[in-house]
C-alpha cells in the first residue's frame, strides 16, 4: 500500500510542479484536477484522511471552475462559499486530530485562488497553502508531499523570477 502511495504522490507532484508553470487560467485548473486525483489516491493508501478530503473535494471544484466561462451558473459568486462550506463539513467527519485543520484551511484558500481570474494571485495565495500543507505532510508521514511542496514553493519563486526579468527585458 505504501507503494501505491508513493506512486501516486509522485504524480500529484508532477502535477503540481506543472501548475506553476502555467499562465492561463484553464491550463492550471487542469494541472490542478490532476494533482487532486492523485492526492486523494496517495493520502487514502497513507490512511490520512484529513489530506484526502480536500483533494477529494478539490476534484469537483475544479469541474465546476472549469465551466466557469461556459456556464453562467458556474460563475456565481456563491459557487466558491459551497465549496469552502462542503470542505469544513466533511472535513469534521474525519476528524481526529488537530492537525487534520491544516488541510481544509488550505483547501479555503486554494477555492479562493482557482476562483480568482489571475494566475499571478493564484501562484501568490499558493505560497502559504503550500506551507499549510507541509506542516501536515510531515505529521502524516507524507515524504512525497514534503518533497511537492517544497517544490512548489521553488516552482512558483522560479516562475515569480522569471516574469520579473521578461517584464525586466520588455521594459
Amino acid at each position: 500500500m505504501q507503494w501505491i502511495a508513493q506512486i501516486f504522490g509522485i504524480g500529484a507532484m508532477i502535477s503540481l510542479f506543472s501548475i506553476y508553470q502555467q499562465n492561463s487560467r484553464k491550463r492550471l485548473i487542469t494541472c490542478k484536477l490532476c494533482a487532486d486525483v492523485c492526492w486523494v489516491i496517495h493520502y487514502f493508501f497513507l490512511g490520512a484522511y484529513g489530506g484526502m478530503v480536500p483533494n477529494f473535494v478539490g476534484i469537483f471544484r475544479e469541474l465546476v471552475f472549469l465551466q466557469r466561462d461556459k456556464k453562467t451558473w458556474a460563475g456565481k459568486p456563491w459557487i466558491p462559499l459551497i465549496f469552502i462550506a462542503v470542505n469544513w463539513c466533511i472535513g469534521f467527519s474525519t476528524f481526529s486530530s488537530p492537525i487534520n485543520i491544516l488541510p481544509i484551511a488550505a483547501s479555503t484558500f486554494v477555492t479562493v485562488s482557482l476562483w480568482l481570474r489571475r494566475p499571478a494571485l493564484t501562484k501568490m495565495i499558493s505560497v502559504p497553502v503550500s506551507l499549510t500543507f507541509l506542516i501536515y505532510d510531515c505529521f502524516v508521514g507524507s515524504y512525497i508531499g514534503i518533497i511537492n511542496e517544497s517544490i512548489a514553493i521553488l516552482s512558483i519563486v522560479i516562475n515569480y523570477i522569471k516574469n520579473r526579468t521578461q517584464k525586466q527585458k520588455e521594459n
